[in-house]
């Protein structure tokens, strides 16, 4: 019994040190690439770098863009109201009602830009993909020059989670 615990440990050691020389290899390999690849590494990172933070913002877009839609159905919604209305008869207590016609223009103009701007942006945006030498290439260029990006980035993912578990920095007490 003694010799199956014994054996089993050396297995997980033995995994756990081959995945711990590959995380080490990884590391050197990103190294390497900064280092071999000078300002032209550095350049081609933080460009992509740059492009996949703007797919992450441009699909972040996308959320408003749904809202502009229902936004756009609301207004012509609206405008049909207010203009079924504005040509009956008026009543008494109902104030606004000379601006009825006004306003449905003014929302149909609105849910025509904001069909006309669903248009324009419609479809996903591809972004670049980093290998893990890449990535560990671009944590030594940030690193290097004490950028400050990263921080700003780091800063908003550790925001974006303390959100997504209703943190609000207040204190309970």
């Amino acid at each position: 019994m003694l010799g199956g615990l014994k054996e089993k440990a050396g297995e997980v050691a033995e995994a756990t040190t081959g995945a711990v020389q590959g995380r080490v290899d990884t590391a050197k390999g990103g190294k390497k690439l900064v280092d071999e690849g000078g300002l032209s590494a550095r350049a081609a990172l933080l460009a992509k770098a740059a492009a996949n933070d703007a797919v992450v913002s441009d699909k972040e877009t996308g959320k408003l863009m749904s809202l502009m839609s229902l936004s756009a159905e609301r207004l012509e919604t609206a405008a049909k109201k207010l203009r079924e209305a504005a040509g009956m008869p008026d009543v008494e207590g109902i104030q606004g009602k000379e601006k009825f016609a006004l306003w449905a223009d003014s929302y149909e103009k609105r849910a025509a830009a904001y069909k006309q701007a669903g248009a324009l942006l419609t479809g996903e945006l591809e972004g670049p993909v980093f290998s893990e030498v890449e990535t560990d290439a671009l944590r030594v260029v940030l690193a290097q020059e004490g950028y400050d990006w990263a921080y700003k980035r780091g800063a908003a993912a550790a925001d974006a989670a303390a959100r997504s578990v209703g943190y609000t920095g207040e204190s309970a007490a």
